[in-house]
């Protein structure tokens, strides 16, 4: 029996997150140079079929804002059959890790590169649309775009002539100014309805009703019009190795995305838990679908779940209810969409942008961790200035270095006791062979005229060959100290070292510097 209640709620939380998605699917279309259709086709998909299969039943997915800047690149290298064909293999990829349980390493990915990803995608969509939204063409790179950014501006807006440029400028800061008041608004009533569409709504009735010269979207009567679908002849080409490196870098990010998005609505939501296994495979038959049917990439996006949730949805039926309501719009009104100024949704993505820079999280990471940060910045730099893959190929070769060095490092620090003219010794971090030579070198150099406390403080792991290395090592001191009769005395705390390294068993431990008594392993 159907919950009427339940059924009221995710009636209108639907129609909060259509409101949500429309503009956002035609910008990002806009924004990869592509018809609108592309985008509006992702999201019906997205809406019905992935919300249908999700393994999260309060996720709502579809075309992405984080994807922009590798679709435009493979159209400009590759062509756009190629990116449906791309597209497709992502599914299919998709799909296979689902099936192999794959989904949970997916949200393996250091939150340093991730945030860096975002950051350098948000800036780098916050550029390219701005020159969009003043109804300029942007550059083809980051540099380009920041050195044309003031003469963009000056021609665009300060002298105010009423050029197509100046208009463009006033219905893009509008945009973005209703749509900062509105999310400052004290009513939450009032806040139930997007910003991005009021803001949409206000700047399309002034552009119209001053009859302002600029871009506006052009789509016919039939929306489907654009359709471009997958060719047969494309599938000859699933083996290139440009196809399937790009197809690993869209699964990569649309998977990581889309994952990290369920585990925040898990947080966000008591009655959602995901299923990652199911999720990823509902993610690829969305991707197999959007790429024969010429659409563009899919990922659960957080926005739109968070506008879900916050309208308080109960089940999926939200979600599937939002891409049918997509699907009614495009196939009956479609007109309406082309009283819509292109600068009005490019201000939408350049707020976007803006906000894919998260401020918060970079200092969280920089309070956390210097090196975290510094590959954080490393990820951003570098995708601004050569490219998204490149970008995280960097930034993921930065975080296996620091991993690697992290470790292989080991550490003896040492603290002096005046009053027993004692040096203890505390080794830390991870020992193998590998580091036996910086372990005997720091040993070695341990002064002979004072006693000795060697301790495993913070020692993770050591393996035989070290410890082969300290027994010697104390065995020696001791002998020197008896064949001399030194008035020093050397201690290795073997109980911590077992504590490490309790795999092996240990005889006994010592407690003088007898032959006999030196601790074995077996």
């Amino acid at each position: 029996m159907i919950n009427t209640d339940s059924l009221k709620k995710d009636f209108l939380a639907s129609i909060i997150v259509f409101l949500v998605a429309m503009p956002l699917a035609i910008g990002i279309s806009i924004a990869c140079g592509l018809p609108v259709y592309c985008g509006i086709i992702s999201g019906i998909i997205g809406g019905i079929i992935v919300g249908a299969l999700s393994g999260n039943s309060l996720q709502v997915s579809g075309p992405a804002a984080g994807l922009i800047l590798i679709v435009v690149d493979i159209i400009h290298n590759l062509g756009i059959e190629k990116l449906f064909l791309i597209i497709f293999v992502v599914g299919l990829i998709q799909i296979l890790f689902g099936f192999l349980s794959l989904g949970k390493w997916f949200r393996a990915i250091s939150p340093a590169i991730i945030q860096g990803m975002l950051a350098g995608i948000g800036i780098s969509i916050f550029l390219s649309q701005f020159h969009i939204m003043l109804d300029s063409k942007p550059q083809n790179s980051f540099i380009e775009n920041i050195l044309d950014l003031g003469s963009v501006i000056y021609h665009s807006v300060l002298p105010m002539n009423g050029s197509a440029h100046h208009l463009a400028s006033i219905i893009g800061i509008i945009t973005i100014a209703i749509i900062i008041i509105w999310n400052a608004l004290p009513s939450k009533k009032l806040k139930a309805l997007p910003a991005a569409l009021i803001a949409v709504i206000s700047a399309t009735l002034l552009a119209n009703i001053l009859h302002f010269d600029i871009n506006y979207i052009q789509i016919g009567d039939n929306f489907r019009g654009d359709a471009n679908f997958l060719k047969i002849s494309s599938l000859s080409h699933i083996f290139d190795i440009k196809v399937l490196i790009s197809a690993l870098v869209i699964t990569f990010i649309a998977s990581a995305e889309t994952l990290l998005t369920s585990t925040a609505i898990d947080k966000m939501s008591t009655k959602s838990k995901t299923d990652y296994d199911k999720e990823i495979i509902a993610q690829g038959v969305g991707n197999t679908l959007s790429g024969i049917v010429g659409g563009l990439p899919i990922t659960g996006v957080i926005v739109r779940s968070a506008a879900n949730i916050n309208a308080d949805a109960q089940t999926r039926r939200s979600t599937i209810l939002h891409g049918l309501w997509i699907l009614l719009f495009v196939s009956f009104f479609p007109f309406i969409l082309n009283f819509i100024p292109v600068s009005s949704l490019a201000a939408i993505l350049v707020y976007t942008g803006y906000k894919l820079v998260d401020i918060d999280a970079a200092k969280h990471i920089f309070k956390l961790s210097k090196g975290e940060f510094a590959i954080y910045i490393i990820t951003l730099t570098a995708i601004l200035f050569t490219n998204l893959f490149e970008g995280i190929l960097v930034g993921f070769f930065c975080a296996l270095v620091k991993s690697a060095y992290k470790v292989l490092k080991v550490d003896i620090d040492t603290e002096y006791n005046e009053q027993t003219n004692t040096i203890i010794a505390k080794v830390h971090g991870n020992i193998t062979f590998i580091q036996l030579p910086t372990l005997i070198e720091a040993l070695e150099s341990l002064p002979r005229d004072k006693n000795i406390t060697l301790c495993a403080e913070r020692l993770y792991y050591i393996d035989h060959a070290c410890i082969d290395f300290i027994k010697e090592w104390e065995k020696e001191r001791a002998s020197e100290i008896e064949e001399k009769s030194l008035p020093y005395d050397v201690h290795v705390d073997w109980e911590q070292m077992k504590e490490t390294y309790p795999s092996f068993k240990w005889c006994h431990f010592h407690k003088s510097h007898d032959e006999n008594d030196t601790p074995s392993l077996h």
